[in-house]
């Protein structure tokens, strides 16, 4: 998204610093302000950037992730966005399967325990899809990424993946 690099700073540095990890953000090209909802055309490019990679992305991201990273090493998915054909009563959804994704690609999944329950529902049907996964229900965190607990939780993700 435009801006993340900069929005992300502080995120970023908790990786880095706090957790060991180099990190790099999957560069996205599309045309208009806000992402093409209801397009597949930004799968590919996620696709390319991070074959062997660890690939950590929260909501919006996380559903690029789960969709785009198709060759990625490992995928932690935080609170990822109810945006599938499945979720009948979102309003803006994906036109596609949250099944689209590749099950064999071992993965974490987050959410947080104060999400609404559509957000439960996605997270645990996304757990599912996946053959190699963990499913972790972050305590008292609400769909905050700087919630000390979801930190918590990711790092405990990054730690046996190295």
């Amino acid at each position: 998204m435009p801006g993340a690099e900069r929005r992300f700073r502080p995120f970023v540095d908790f990786i880095h610093k706090d957790c060991g990890w180099e990190t790099e953000f999957v560069r996205l090209d599309w045309p208009a302000r806000m992402p093409p909802f209801g397009s597949t055309t930004l799968f590919p490019q996620v696709n390319a950037q991070t074959e062997g990679k660890v690939v950590l992305g929260f909501s919006l991201g996380a559903l690029y992730a789960h969709l785009g990273a198709l060759r990625a090493r490992h995928l932690i998915l935080g609170s990822i966005s109810p945006f599938f054909l499945e979720d009948d009563d979102e309003p803006e959804r994906w036109m596609i399967s949250y099944r689209a994704g590749n099950p064999e690609t071992p993965a974490d999944i987050l959410v947080g325990e104060r999400e609404d329950a559509q957000m439960h529902r996605r997270a645990t049907a996304v757990r599912g899809f996946y053959r190699r996964h963990t499913f972790t229900v972050v305590p008292d965190a609400d769909h905050e990424l700087w919630h000390p607990h979801y930190l918590q939780a990711i790092r405990a993700a990054l730690e046996p993946i190295r």
